[in-house]
């Protein structure tokens, strides 16, 4: 038991069934309050509340068969969050370029959000403007604006969610396992496993309270025609949700689900002879699926009353925005008195965004490994494994403002993705027991390996889109370690000392794009070496260091980098496309003429919001731009060339020497502990335990931008034990986190349609409390 409420148990009780059976039931909980605090509501959030029980019934039927079965179930139902707290230095976006006015409908185009900025720097709120939902409410005329205009909190633990985080996760797992001995020398083993798992969770997007209500009467920015319709639609600005509820706020909330299961069956065969020659030989299958378009709860959903608005206006306007009518979800509730947040929906509304992503996997490998004795003292390994995984995606598009005729099924799968991979991988090695006079013990291994994680499917696109490869590659990794294992000192001290090099083709990374989480490959080459030091210098002693020498850079990549397209460069200017806000770049020579057209008459205000569509791709004769380009690298790191108004994705960077993410150069960890045996001549034993951690500085992305910064942190803890083995009680008081530092551990970028945030994962704050054990 600790603070924050914190209750954990742990127990297990093993039963006899006879001479040849037995049964173990084990069990865990954990219980505590949260660590945030929610303003909006008054509540802590990022609770835990969860358990598992299992069940395992072991037997032996024979002396040469044994097994058991296995039934284990976890269960969570809490206000986990998600994502961290949004870290952005908020782009105000500009009001005039090169010396040209930006009109006020124009600059509605200027902001992309969030500005690159150290993490510590950035503690503002995103600009609305900037985002999908909270753009679009501008033409909605819900909006004029920016609506995050309240200066941010600052205190990384605080949020202002509309309602509080909903996380709930269950899993049941059967396995099994059978074991035959074949003869005296050969065992044949059979493992098997069957699991369901289902997890849900809904947040408040934005965790921000809006700073502003909606118009009472249509913004400057709506289509005029469309401008009667505010007042029936929305009166007093009020817009009702069928998902959202009814409010005069902006709201953006998301929800994440999944279901899936699995199965596996490996077979292996093991001998255990006296000659030099031994082997392990195997084979497994594993069969996967999940996601059902048709179980609500699957998928990724963004919903706002923005979007919803706008589909509302669209369809009482005869489809006049998008073409026809856009259909709202089959099940949700209509009345003016809906929740705050809907559970009925069916997901198969088009006023919000739903990802999904119906997966199979079928994967099947073949494995061998043999072991040589060369010598008493000389072990040599040779492995090969053979690989074959078929992975297939059922294509959902994306259906976000997207008309459908009466009776169609927007669910519906629109045909099949495939990503079939086969390899080859393998190890060899030695292992070498040297006689040293400086050791009592010592073991010299070396191995090179070559190993392989299959390629797969990105997540759906709207269709048409291309904003990201629908297949990602497989990684592969060559390996190269060697290492040495010894004890000194009559088996007081130890010393393990290990180097590495890893070499990555195709490292498979993860990036927001259009709201979706998407894989991209990229090699890197990484070196180390890591120390494990033990000793005992006397009686109730123990004294141990561990230390890791990290580097790790990507190589031979160019990439895109979202939170600065343009790369620096001030021949060219990042812009927002007003439809599907994400970003795009165009040559500022060309935008400043489009600008100064504006200006002069010859254009209407707004024209530049067209940019990113194309809208002027190919007419730039017709501005005095003939023969105007500018050079650009594309992904690929090929040279390329765009006319002066002519939309590109931005000018790639050489990414050759950064530092990939989550790699620090150095971890150090100490600890030490002295016993006092006997206390007071009881059978009570009296341990004090202290350990140190510390890693420097790091990078969250591989781009290394000043957002992507992270700081060198550490962490102490200690712990007092109190240990009576006789009887089987022991108590522990522990603190742990002891300075109380609130260290930044990991971020992840959001894409362009939302603004470019960043959310943030800390460590644990302080933690205290004491533990109760009892064996028998």
């Amino acid at each position: 038991y600790g603070n924050y409420n914190t209750f954990k148990g742990k127990g297990m009780v093993n039963l006899p069934l006879g001479e040849n059976a037995a049964l173990r039931v084990a069990g865990s909980y954990l219980g505590r309050d949260g660590y945030v605090d929610n303003l909006t509501t008054g509540n802590d959030v990022d609770d835990r509340d969860l358990y598992s029980v299992r069940a395992t019934l072991a037997f032996e039927p024979t002396d040469w068969a044994r097994g058991w079965i296995s039934v284990e179930h976890f269960e969570e139902d809490d206000s986990r969050l998600r994502s961290g707290k949004q870290l952005c230095d908020k782009d105000e976006g500009f009001d005039s370029f090169m010396g040209i006015p930006v009109s006020a409908v124009d600059q509605l185009a200027t902001s992309l959000g969030c500005e690159d900025a150290p993490l510590d720097q950035s503690r503002d709120r995103v600009n609305s403007q900037a985002t999908l939902a909270g753009g679009l409410g501008i033409f909605a005329g819900l909006l004029n604006g920016d609506v995050n205009l309240a200066p941010a909190i600052s205190d990384l633990r605080k949020i202002e969610s509309a309602f509080d985080p909903m996380y709930q996760a269950d899993q049941t797992l059967y396995s099994w396992k059978a074991e035959a001995d074949i003869g005296d020398n050969l065992l044949l083993t059979y493992l098997g496993s069957y699991s369901e798992s289902s997890v849900v969770s809904r947040e408040d997007y934005n965790k921000a309270s809006a700073s502003l209500t909606f118009n009472t009467t249509a913004g400057p920015f709506i289509n005029p025609a469309l401008a009667p319709l505010y007042p029936l639609l929305f009166p007093g600005g009020v817009v009702t949700d069928p998902e959202l509820g009814a409010a005069n706020s902006f709201r953006t909330f998301d929800l994440s689900g999944g279901n899936s299961e699995q199965t596996t069956h490996e077979l292996r065969l093991q001998s255990d002879y006296d000659g030099p020659f031994n082997f392990n030989l195997g084979a497994i299958k594993v069969d996967f699926e999940s996601i059902d378009p048709y179980n609500a709860e699957d998928g990724y959903y963004v919903l706002s009353n923005a979007l919803t608005a706008l589909t509302q206006i669209n369809n009482a306007a005869g489809g006049a925005l998008f073409g026809g009518n856009v259909p709202l979800d089959s099940g949700s509730t209509t009345s003016d008195g809906a929740s705050l947040f809907d559970l009925s929906l069916n997901g198969d509304g088009g006023n919000y965004f739903r990802s999904l992503s119906p997966y199979q996997l079928e994967s099947f490998a073949v494995f061998g490994e043999g072991y040589y004795d060369v010598s008493d003292d000389l072990q040599l390994t040779l492995g090969l494994r053979y690989t074959d995984d078929q992975k297939e995606q059922d294509i959902v598009s994306t259906f976000l403002f997207t008309p459908q005729p009466a009776g169609a099924d927007p669910l519906a799968s629109q045909g099949k993705l495939k990503a079939d991979f086969q390899e080859i991988t393998g190890r060899i090695g030695f292992d070498y027991t040297a006689d040293l006079d400086f050791t009592d013990d010592t073991l010299i291994y070396g191995f090179y390996s070559k190993g392989y994680k299959g390629g797969g499917i990105n997540p759906p696109q709207p269709a048409g889109a291309n904003l990201f490869p629908q297949t990602f590659d497989p990684e592969f990794i060559n390996s190269y370690e060697i290492g040495t294992k010894n004890t000194f000192a009559g088996g007081t001290a130890q010393l393990n000392l290990t180097g590495f090099m890893y070499d990555y083709e195709g490292y498979q990374i993860t990036q927001i794009i259009n709201r979706s989480s998407v894989n991209i490959n990229v090699d890197a080459e990484l070196q180390g070496l890591e120390l494990e030091a033990l000793w005992t210098p006397a009686d109730n002693w123990l004294l141990t260091a561990n230390l890791g020498l990290l580097n790790a850079e990507v190589v031979d990549t160019y990439g895109i980098d979202v939170l600065d397209r343009t790369n620096g460069r001030a021949d060219l200017v990042a812009l927002k496309n007003s439809s599907t806000y994400s970003n795009c770049v165009v040559s500022a020579q060309g935008y400043a003429t489009v600008l100064g057209a504006i200006q002069g008459g010859l254009l209407a205000p707004g024209s530049t919001l067209g940019l990113c569509t194309g809208a002027f791709s190919g007419q730039e004769a017709a501005f005095g731009l003939d023969g105007v380009t500018v050079t650009y690298t594309d992904s690929n790191g090929d040279t390329q060339t765009a006319t002066a108004l002519q939309p590109i994705e931005g000018d790639a960077k050489n990414l050759d020497g950064n530092s990939m993410p989550g790699a620090p150069d150095m971890t150090l960890n100490l600890a030490a502990e002295y016993t006092f045996p006997a206390i007071s001549n009881s059978n009570w034993d009296l341990t004090i335990r202290g350990d140190y951690y510390m890693q420097s500085e790091s990078e969250s992305r591989i781009w290394n931008t000043p957002r992507d910064g992270l700081e060198s942190w550490s962490n102490v803890n200690l712990s007092i034990l109190l240990n009576n083995p006789e009887s089987g009680w022991g108590v522990e008081v522990f603190a742990k986190n002891l300075t109380d530092e609130e260290v930044i551990t990991g971020t992840y970028l959001t894409d362009d349609s939302s603004g470019l945030f960043t959310n943030a994962f800390l460590t644990e704050p302080a933690l205290y409390g004491v533990t109760v054990k009892k064996s028998w």
